[in-house]
């Protein structure tokens, strides 16, 4: 029996030396691309100013309890071209009105409208997008910050949505 000594190949002609730099390499690329996508996208769902924010919640509960007081009421029916919003309230109000639809996960997808009177109780509304079919944060409150509306809607066809007050 004869002893073959090793090949002498070259380093880069032997299959193991290309694994061993193929996993760092793969490495740096996953990082790269990783930061690439860090740094062009936006989440949204973090604010700057999360602790102001969190204060002025204590604000806004007196709107709540002025709506509640008032015993206020409405119903919200999208329309067919899923951009014109009809509101019914139980009772006449004065003064402008404005509806906001707050995604909750997608703050891009926020939108916000000035109801259009139509009536003693009805308001009209146009959005300045398609409402998609998804779940959506309402509030309903006049300009003059005196009270608001609140309520979760998920988006169903010919599905009105009721506002209470939040106690």
């Amino acid at each position: 029996m004869k002893n073959t000594p090793p090949e002498n190949k070259p380093w880069y002609r032997h299959p193991f030396v290309w694994l061993l730099i193929a996993l760092p390499f793969s490495a740096v690329i996953g990082g790269f691309v990783t930061f690439y996508i860090a740094a062009h996208t936006d989440d949204g769902l973090v604010a700057d100013d999360y602790y102001q924010r969190g204060k002025e919640i204590n604000k806004d509960l007196h709107r709540d309890q002025a709506a509640s007081a008032r015993k206020l009421g409405a119903q919200i029916l999208l329309g067919e071209d899923r951009r014109t919003l009809r509101i019914l309230l139980n009772q006449s109000v004065t003064g402008e009105l404005q509806l906001k639809l707050m995604h909750p996960t997608r703050a891009g997808f926020d939108q916000s409208a000035r109801l259009s009177p139509q009536g003693p109780q009805m308001w009209v509304a146009t959005l300045p997008q398609p409402l998609e079919q998804s779940a959506w944060q309402v509030e309903l409150s006049d300009m003059a910050g005196q009270w608001r509306l609140s309520g979760a809607w998920k988006v169903q066809p010919d599905q009105a949505l009721s506002l209470t007050p939040q106690d």
